[in-house]
């Protein structure tokens, strides 16, 4: 009877770490995830160990990449759609706050702002308007924009009057006096790189 399989590889060096059955970490960076690989149709089913330490089953014999790949399909690998897009953060008191991707609603900071309802210290802090800024997209480009506020939004160190564009690591941030803001890229765990 035929199975799916998936198999499981290690992100930093896909063609030096072994593939896995299971998920799991990667024995040589142990602090890296198994992200899947490839799904391909098996005879038999495999009753393998669930540690990544175990060898891995053979590949299924190579019988040409058009002989039985679907339409649209060569061998057992798919080619990606493209890079996959971007995701950034701020790191505001302590706390990540995710950005909205492109097409998204604006990420709105302050301390009645919704997108910053997790953010515990920021309730405390009277110098940050309850809406104090917002991050947005237009045209592939990131803008943060004062709403207002009665302590200013600062870029580099000068307080902003309108949309200003910001990038992770081209810009410093910060809410009213000294409330630091760093905006980061998240890898694909969703931790700050």
């Amino acid at each position: 009877m035929a199975t799916v399989t998936t198999r499981y590889r290690c992100p930093v060096t896909p063609d030096a770490c072994p593939t896995f059955p299971r998920r799991g970490f990667c024995p040589h960076h142990e602090w890296e995830r198994l992200v899947p690989e490839r799904t391909f149709l098996t005879d038999e089913v495999e009753d393998a160990p669930a540690g990544p330490t175990d060898r891995p089953p053979a590949d299924p014999p190579d019988t040409g990449p058009a002989a039985e790949a679907p339409p649209g399909r060569r061998g057992d690998r798919t080619e990606p759609a493209g890079p996959p897009p971007v995701r950034l953060a701020l790191v505001l008191a302590g706390a990540l706050v995710p950005v909205r991707d492109e097409g998204g609603a604006p990420t709105r900071l302050g301390r009645d702002a919704p997108d910053c309802a997790h953010v515990p210290e920021l309730s405390g802090l009277d110098q940050v308007s309850r809406a104090h800024a917002e991050l947005s997209w237009r045209a592939g480009r990131l803008f943060l924009t004062d709403t207002g506020s009665a302590n200013g939004t600062y870029v580099d160190e000068q307080r902003i009057t309108g949309p200003t564009q910001v990038w992770p690591g081209a810009h410093r941030l910060r809410l009213a006096r000294d409330v630091e803001v760093s905006l980061v890229e998240l890898d694909a765990f969703g931790a700050p790189c």
